[in-house]
């Protein structure tokens, strides 16, 4: 009996571990479906709210469907546009940085004094102009194209428009697929992942706009290069919790460095960017991530890690509120509350 009980723990334990392997595969080898239709559904839980109150005003859903779709396309076609523009300038200027940095490293070995002769020669004599090469065709691949972003947000619109439009028509077939009581139990699910993934994002893209837009306004007082670039790159990557913030910092204090060398107006400028993030992030977004999707910090690191190998900074951003539904998933399956209790941050 406890052969066959053991025996039996072991099979459930090897085919679960069997179906998370397929799954990550699948998540990760289809990621062009995946991601359109992950990106959807955080737009459909951002502005599902606003599209039910203004048919609550007895405005047209056809008219509240379309103008919303209109706004949704121009906000993204521009910031896309900003993005890839900065992107293209940044590797148009970025080769003219190949002297600027070897003159820094010269400088450097001569203060350091280096004793090796062949040590200062190879220094002196290396080819910055593969290493930059290198690092701009590392930016293209991440990037992409313009063309592969407009046919990605076409793509995610069309998800979600079935989405905002089949709303009702969901909740009509969960209540006649599942009895009362499952069917309650279902759309209870459902509200809870809209409501609290929807806090998340506003508040979040609120912030990230304060802090992109405050952080545009230190760089642009520093005299600094690629302002609006990096004003966008610190609003995208604060999406990412912990670790999103500190690499946007970094990019323009980098840039700086190598244009001013190490001077006062970097530790300034540096000072004033760090001060930004800390007094949004710990005053204005107290422990947002815990309190608003009760995640726990080490929980939302790991999310990071994992959704990050699958999709990469895409998946990082979309992260938090994928594990925050996934919890609120296995709180309401009996088996998996275990694990829903482990990820919390109560």
């Amino acid at each position: 009996m406890n052969q066959n009980s053991g025996d039996l723990a072991f099979l459930k334990l090897f085919t679960g571990f069997i179906a998370a392997v397929i799954f990550v595969v699948i998540m990760k080898e289809l990621k062009t479906i995946f991601i359109p239709f992950f990106m959807a559904l955080l737009l459909y839980f951002l502005f599902n709210g606003v599209v039910s109150r203004l048919i609550y005003f007895k405005i047209p859903k056809v008219v509240v469907l379309t103008f919303l779709l209109i706004f949704i396309f121009i906000i993204l076609y521009l910031f896309g546009m900003l993005i890839f523009s900065g992107v293209s300038s940044f590797i148009d200027h970025f080769p003219a940085y190949s002297t600027k940095i070897s003159d820094v490293f010269k400088n450097l070995t001569s203060k350091l004094d280096i004793p090796l002769e062949e040590v200062q020669n190879q220094i002196n004599t290396f080819d910055w102009s593969k290493i930059i090469q290198k690092g701009t065709s590392i930016i293209s691949a991440t990037f992409g194209s313009f063309a592969s972003f407009l046919g990605n947000l076409i793509f995610i619109l069309i998800f979600l428009i079935f989405m905002l439009g089949g709303r009702d028509g969901l909740v009509k077939r969960v209540n006649k697929a599942f009895e009362e009581e499952r069917a309650k139990e279902l759309m209870s699910i459902l509200r809870s992942i809209e409501n609290q993934v929807q806090h998340y994002l506003v508040l979040k893209t609120v912030i990230s706009l304060l802090t992109g837009l405050i952080s545009g306004i230190i760089l642009y007082f520093g005299g600094f290069d690629f302002i609006l670039f990096s004003s966008l790159l610190i609003f995208a990557l604060n999406f990412i919790p912990n670790i999103g913030s500190v690499i946007a910092t970094a990019f323009p204090v980098i840039m700086g460095l190598i244009k001013f060398g190490f001077s006062l107006k970097i530790l300034l400028v540096l000072a004033g960017l760090m001060l930004t993030q800390m007094i949004i992030g710990n005053v204005l977004e107290p422990k947002i991530a815990g309190k608003s999707l009760n995640l726990s910090p080490m929980v939302i690191l790991l999310s990071l890690i994992f959704w990050g190998y699958i999709w990469g900074i895409i998946g990082m951003i979309l992260a938090v509120p994928l594990t925050s539904a996934i919890k609120i998933i296995f709180s309401h399956i009996q088996i998996l509350k275990p694990i829903a209790e482990l990820i919390s941050a109560d």
